[in-house]
């Protein structure tokens, strides 16, 4: 885990561009100066134009112009993001893509990759997608040995919100270098009461090596107990400012558990508010979170 101080970014997705706006100006505009990227399967990033087209991390050659356009933009890569999945037909395709993501990072000084353990076919029983997502899992980590990069783990879905299945994973792989990408906002939407919630950042904080930073805004008949998964979360998804989750108490569980990364703002929300009201939310979301950073510890 690094030594310094937690610092705040934001995901790609969530970044509101204006016309005529770059998307480095767009996340200078929010108040941070680091992101999450997305890479596609072809090697994209398409929230980052470069000459018109959507950058890329194919060669070492589209690397290096990535790297020189966020550094001339001030931003910072926080994490790469890939949306993997280990348990269905194109598997080993998506282990070699994530690698290439992998070695990627490395060369644009991003510390950790988010993998996902969701997989488009919801039949698949738990112990399934634990198996495969554990065998792929591990060819990832051999074929990246060396790379200095982290992969954390989201806690995403209908199964990897489980704390059996997470500890299930980490016991299989003790690699150092595997942790969580911990989502407040999952965990929450999960079922778990706040409480609840609360304990699972404390028991993962030590596995953090990435985060994910968004709330709910439930009812206390709902926040305070165990319910369905999943129940009325486009109803209740919101800013972090306006949700239950305490953010000081989120930081001061992490920063004791040794954390030292950026909390990475991923408010689902904004797509109940009007385009020209985005940036401002995700402005407040900052506020908050800066807040909560200089809170008494």
């Amino acid at each position: 885990m690094a030594t310094g101080e937690m610092g705040i970014s934001v995901r790609d997705a969530m970044v509101p561009v204006k016309a005529g706006q770059s998307f480095m100006e767009a996340v200078r505009n929010l108040g941070v100066s680091a992101v999450e990227l997305e890479v596609k399967i072809d090697l994209t990033c398409p929230a980052v134009q470069i000459s018109g087209r959507p950058a890329s991390v194919a060669d070492a050659r589209s690397i290096a112009e990535l790297r020189h356009t966020l550094a001339d933009g001030g931003i910072r890569p926080t994490a790469l993001l890939v949306a993997t999945d280990f348990s269905g037909p194109q598997a080993e395709a998506h282990v070699g893509w994530a690698a290439s993501v992998v070695r990627a990072a490395a060369a644009l000084g991003a510390p950790v990759i988010r993998i996902d353990p969701l997989t488009a076919d919801r039949a698949l029983p738990a112990e399934v997608v634990r198996e495969r997502f554990v065998r792929r899992t591990a060819e990832l980590l051999e074929q990246t040995a060396g790379a200095g990069v982290d992969l954390g783990i989201e806690n995403h879905g209908p199964i990897a919100n489980d704390p059996a299945f997470l500890d299930a994973v980490f016991a299989a792989l003790p690699d150092p270098r595997l942790g969580l990408t911990l989502d407040t906002g999952n965990f929450y939407w999960f079922g778990f009461s706040l409480e609840e919630m609360y304990g699972l950042i404390d028991r993962y904080g030590p596995r953090a090596k990435h985060t994910h930073l968004k709330s709910i805004n439930y009812p206390p008949d709902l926040a305070n107990r165990r319910r369905p998964v999943g129940i009325d979360y486009g109803k209740y998804c919101c800013s972090l400012t306006e949700g239950n989750i305490d953010l000081a108490r989120v930081v001061r569980s992490l920063r004791n558990a040794g954390y030292r990364r950026d909390l990475c703002i991923e408010n689902e929300s904004l797509g109940k508010l009007p385009a020209e009201l985005r940036a401002a939310a995700l402005r407040a979301d900052v506020e908050a979170l800066t807040t909560a950073l200089r809170a008494k510890r």
